[in-house]
Order: C-alpha cells, then structure tokens, then sequence
C-alpha cells in the first residue's frame, strides 16, 4: 500500500487508527475547486453544456493519483476548473459536494479558499456581487452540514496580482467587510514573481482589517520564499513550506515566532514537493518545534480527504500522540474567531 509516496506495509489498523483517534478535525488549507468531486464536475459541466478543452480526458486528467512530473502538470486540472459554475445553481452543487465531502471526514471547522474573481467574470456580476453569492452558497452547505467555516480569497503570484487583491478587497468592503472573509492568501508558481507593491499590500489589508495572511512559499524548493513570506507579507501561516527543511535558520524563524505551516502530506508527494526518495519534512518541523496542521489542499483531485492526509502523515513518521494534538492546534491558528 502507498500512502503520500511512501511504501508502506498493509496494517489493519491504518486508516481505522486515524479515524478512531481524531474524532474532530480542522481544515485550514483546501482549495473550494480542489475540493469538488470529479461526478459533481461532470455533472455541472454537462448542466451548463461547457465543452472540454481539447485532448482533456475527465477521468484521467482531473485526477492525481501518483507523483506528477512538474507542479504545472499538476495543475492540469485548473484547465476546466476555470470554465464554471457559470449559474447560482451551479454554485450550489459543489458547494454543497464540497462541504459534504469535508463533513464525511469528520471535518468541524475550515477555511475555503477561493480567487473569486473567475467566479464574477464566469457569472458576468461584479466581483462584490460574486462575493456574496460565494458567502450565502458556502454558508448555507455548511449549515445544512453541520461545519463552519470562514473563507481565506486568494490571488495568483504574476501580472496582475496587485490589481486582484485591490479588487477583491475592495469587493470586500463594498458588502460591509463580512465575518465570514477570514483571510487572505497568495498561491501560484513561486518562480513566477510577484509585483513589488504586494507585500506592502498584503501586510496593510491584515492591520486594516485584521485578516490573517496565509502564503505558498517554500513549495519548489526555496526556503528564502518562505523567509519572504513571513518578514514581508506578514505571514501568520505558510502554505506547505516543505523546503523550510533545508534551512536551520528558517526552521529558528518559524518556531520562534509561532508560524504554523499547513503540511498537506498527500499533495506534497503527487506534486513533486517531496520526493519518493525524501523522508518528508513535518518530522524536522517537530524536531525543531516549528507548530503545523495536517491539511488537505485538494481533495477531491487526489481523490482523497483530510482523513487520508492524517493517516499518510503517520505513514510518514508523525507520531500518534501528536496525531491527537491536531484538533487543538488547528483551532489555535485558524484565522476564524471563538473555535477555542
């Protein structure tokens, strides 16, 4: 049996040993696209007769089952990701799909992430509009479902990106700057860089408006993006932040200011961030006291939930009594307020 890249001999106990010892968990890092199941895809594309892109196979290239050859293939899903949900009824598909696949793993609270803006040219609204829709459709899958949740807006690193944030906060403060709004993120291509004005950005919308700030860095390798991430953008999390391994001083760095990295341990074996032949960071993050959640990033692209990611982390070493800790130390360092 394979778990997050890592052979491992078939035990009885696996999956059951991490369902029976988290009983509750918390999300703080999945994509709302990343998490939506390949049947609910199928089904709104066809509802909203959208065509696929040329040479693209549903079956085969929505789905990541083994080590991709580079994080842009990867991303190969994003091709039709992109292209809907074209109507409010679409919307409520997946979010409802998405929001019953986080409460069959046990999942009480999590933070969606969402670059909303494709939402609001896809549904030719304003991005204020596209926003409000996004908040009543999520709320009301979570509250059918039982789980809360806050929504983290995320913008792409590369041309443009300044200009999205500005847009989405702006889109942000047209609807009266709504509690459900808990964060912001910067995700894409690490090698791709940023505008200059965006880190000052990103640190001025979390002392406007006292949202937290959540950035990809250290995905590809370069430990000096996760460094940037903290002491220019302000970062209170750090997406996946595998190459922190590489640095003592950026493992000094996170532990001593309290930064939780969000370790998605199936994802950072099928996108290459962690290779077959590495033993996977988390195990130096606890050596060196750095605080991390297991996480899921997109589930229903790996086919797979956060109970999953928390059984592939036991594979990769975590200790079941940390296993136990995860619960608690989501509630600490999520962005949405009276979890603890």
């Amino acid at each position: 049996m394979t778990r997050g890249g890592t052979t491992v001999e078939p035990t009885a106990d696996l999956n059951v040993r991490s369902d029976r010892i988290v009983v509750d968990r918390g999300e703080l890092h999945v994509h709302i696209n990343g998490a939506i199941p390949v049947s609910t895809v199928r089904d709104v594309l066809i509802a909203e007769k959208t065509e696929l892109p040329v040479n693209f196979d549903l079956e085969h290239d929505m789905i990541r089952r083994v080590p991709s050859d580079s994080l842009a293939s990867y991303l190969t899903p994003w091709k039709i990701l992109r292209r809907f949900p074209k109507t409010r009824d679409s919307l409520d598909r997946l979010s409802l799909a998405v929001v019953a696949g986080l409460a069959d793993n046990e999942v009480r609270f999590v933070e969606l992430r969402s670059s909303v803006l494709y939402l609001s040219s896809l549904q030719q609204c304003s991005p204020a509009e596209a926003l409000a829709r996004l908040i009543e459709s999520t709320g009301e899958a979570a509250k059918k479902h039982g789980v809360r949740r806050g929504l983290i807006l995320t913008v792409t690193r590369g041309e443009g990106d300044s200009l999205a944030l500005s847009t989405l906060l702006r889109a942000y403060e047209d609807l009266g700057s709504p509690s459900d709004v808990v964060g912001i993120d910067l995700a894409g291509n690490e090698e791709t860089p940023y505008s200059p004005p965006l880190p000052t950005m990103f640190r001025e919308a979390k002392d406007r408006f006292g949202l937290g700030v959540t950035i990809h860095a250290g995905e590809t390798g370069r430990p000096e993006n996760i460094r940037a991430a903290v002491e220019l953008f302000g970062a209170d999390r750090i997406g996946h932040g595998t190459a922190a391994s590489r640095d003592p001083k950026v493992l000094e760095l996170l532990a001593t200011r309290g930064i939780c990295v969000e370790v998605c341990p199936i994802s950072n074996r099928l996108t290459g961030a962690v290779r077959s032949d590495e033993t996977h960071p988390l195990l130096d993050l606890m050596a060196h006291g750095v605080p991390f959640v297991i996480c899921s990033d997109n589930p229903g692209i790996h086919q797979r939930g956060l109970a999953d990611d928390h059984a592939a982390a036991v594979a990769e070493g975590l200790p079941a009594s940390a296993l136990k800790e995860q619960y608690e130390l989501a509630k600490r360092h999520s962005f949405m307020e009276d979890l603890v």
